[in-house]
């Protein structure tokens, strides 16, 4: 069966603290659509924004309120092996699935030095560690050899999110390892990963159409017709990415009243532009997928 899990927003006070009223509600309405798992301190979470701090009390958080009805992630990537190690040995007793752990960014690693830092963290945990490879935003990718070697090397590395549209490097993957599994880090790109074979996907657009989005995986694997829901995830995931996650994706929430439009500098509120593009789009697909 595939999975969806989702990429979750930190929605943030106005004066710039973590709002766990608004979090609440949101991740209690995620479990309610049968979100297969809930991604806290990556991407969209602004983890880079994050303090040591605010991450595990948001982790502590999270697995009492999700109470196991989901999966969690914690993401701990960092450019910095040592800053990563440290979140894993602070969490490691906690009471969750696994850790997603992006490729050290702004260093540019070599293939060898990306398998030394995914491998030293694999080395000192039993949970499971999800690969996390986004070469637009890490001027850095991993290879397909490199995650083979891991994944063979390390049973608790047992899957990738890839936000890359490299669907040879997905194939040449999934051949050469045994139970290993790959989520689609690019909404847009949903039909032709999992025609590559991906297992699901790790979804930003998720926070709208969720029910949408499951009832596509379903359908895909009964053999029916998607087409059309995948074009209108494709129109979806164009409009939340005008400008940097997650900016677009915070401004409509703040529309459904489920957040406030607060993001964490460098990162700012949406742009008139764009703001424009998205009311444009309104009356033709957006609220639908907003009011499902």
């Amino acid at each position: 069966m595939k999975k969806c899990y989702i990429a979750v927003i930190t929605p943030f006070t106005l004066l710039n603290e973590i709002d766990y009223e608004a979090y609440d509600k949101l991740i209690e309405r995620l479990i309610e659509e049968k979100s297969d798992g809930l991604m806290i301190c990556g991407t969209t979470g602004e983890s880079s924004t994050l303090h040591e701090n605010e991450k595990i009390s948001l982790l502590e958080h999270t697995i009492q309120k999700v109470n196991q009805r989901c999966e969690i992630y914690f993401g701990i990537g960092s450019n910095n092996t040592c800053e990563s190690m440290r979140l894993l040995k602070m969490s490691e007793e906690l009471d969750f699935e696994g850790y997603l752990v992006v490729t050290p960014y702004y260093n540019q690693p070599t293939q060898f030095g990306l398998y030394e830092h995914f491998s030293t963290l694999a080395t000192e945990t039993s949970k499971k560690i999800m690969l996390y490879n986004v070469p637009s935003r890490c001027s850095v990718s991993l290879t397909a050899a490199t995650v083979i070697k891991l994944a063979n090397d390390f049973k608790n590395i047992t899957s990738l999110k890839q936000a890359s549209h490299d669907l040879d490097m997905v194939k040449e993957i999934l051949n050469q390892t045994k139970n290993f599994e790959i989520y689609s880090g690019s909404d847009g790109y949903l039909i032709e990963g999992l025609n590559a074979g991906m297992n699901g996907a790790v979804s930003v657009i998720g926070h709208f159409c969720l029910p949408k989005m499951k009832q596509f995986f379903e359908d895909y694997e009964n053999q029916l017709d998607v087409s059309e829901a995948d074009q209108f995830f494709k129109k979806i995931s164009h409009l939340c990415f005008l400008e940097s996650n997650p900016i677009c994706v915070k401004y409509l929430l703040s529309e459904k009243k489920e957040c406030l439009n607060v993001l964490r500098l460098p990162l700012t509120a949406i742009s008139y532009e764009s703001k424009s593009i998205l009311e444009q789009n309104t009356d033709t697909f957006l609220m639908n997928s907003l009011t499902q």
